[in-house]
């Protein structure tokens, strides 16, 4: 693996417990609901900052209180997105422990505020799921914040919230979004992100390794600094049994964790995020999550030189 040239680490975390946060369709248009809920149980997270991240040295950054207010959904991401900023002002690396994709429009708010003038940036998804619904196209009455944050992300959608709340002054041109593996989608959301111009990278070619190096290395090519949003179900589902609910397909966490390398090495990433491992699940589960999480995070601090 390449050597780079290792900075600061700051890791986010977070207590908040999955909510399904929800938009709402009213007569004057579409409405942003929900509340904060903390875990009850021990977290897969609590076990990885005990374990991969045990003995590295990191500035540790807690949004929860920022969080515990009427409207999270506003206050959650603001913090997220200043905590981000500050920690890339610094020239750190940021690794977000947990939390849920609706936030990853936050984080990448906060690199483009923090980052230095006209840095290029772009996104790596690693999602079972395309997350691209668009308020202004759907038929639906109601959908939950996990289901915009990609076409929040490329200004397809939420444009109020995603300059307000997430603190993200532009959209990300689609062209600098890499998704994979999709494998798990509505025909709605498929069609808007094949629509939009990300780059898609299928479930079959996602398998291909050199595929995956092929598209990797094209994005990397054409922007400054990467952002790796990593979600737990991009992995099969008996990696992740303290999931939401278990997803069909996907692929064993070692070869996950050989295409996560692979975006590593390309040396130009600045974030990443391990999300969706924890629902306060059943112990056993926990401790399987943990296990893939701490994986994870393993090879995030390996690319970026971090050892315990």
């Amino acid at each position: 693996m390449k050597e780079h040239p290792v900075t600061e680490l700051t890791v986010i975390r977070c207590n908040h417990n999955y909510n399904a946060w929800k938009a709402v369709r009213s007569e004057v248009g579409w409405a942003f609901a929900g509340t904060f809920r903390s875990f009850e149980r021990p977290t897969a997270a609590d076990a990885v900052a005990s374990g991969a991240l045990s003995g590295v040295p990191c500035k540790t950054v807690d949004i929860t209180d920022a969080a515990c207010s009427i409207a999270p959904w506003d206050t959650l991401p603001r913090a997220m997105s200043d905590a981000v900023c500050a920690a890339a002002t610094r020239g750190d690396k940021v690794l977000s422990l947990n939390g849920y994709c609706m936030l990853a429009p936050a984080v990448a708010g906060g690199l483009m505020r923090g980052l230095p003038a006209g840095t290029r940036l772009g996104v790596v998804w690693l999602d079972a799921h395309y997350d691209n619904v668009v308020l202004e196209a759907t038929e639906a009455h109601e959908t939950t914040l996990v289901g915009i944050p990609l076409s929040t992300l490329i200004g397809a959608t939420a444009s109020a919230w995603r300059t307000t709340s997430c603190k993200m002054p532009e959209p990300l041109p689609a062209s600098c979004l890499l998704h994979a593996d999709g494998r798990v989608w509505v025909p709605e959301e498929r069609e808007s992100a094949l629509a939009s111009g990300m780059r898609i990278v299928e479930e079959s070619e996602f398998a291909d390794l050199e595929q995956w190096k092929r598209h990797v290395t094209s994005l990397a090519d054409a922007v400054d600094a990467l952002y790796v949003m990593f979600d737990a179900d991009i992995m099969a589902a008996e990696w992740v049994p303290g999931f939401y609910r278990a997803e069909p397909g996907g692929l064993p966490r070692e070869e996950v964790l050989e295409r996560l390398a692979c975006v590593m090495e390309t040396g130009k990433v600045v974030a990443a995020s391990t999300w969706c491992f924890d629902f306060d699940r059943e112990p056993e589960a926990v401790r399987v999550n943990a296990e893939s999480q701490g994986a994870v995070v393993q090879e995030i601090l390996t690319g970026w030189g971090f050892s315990s």
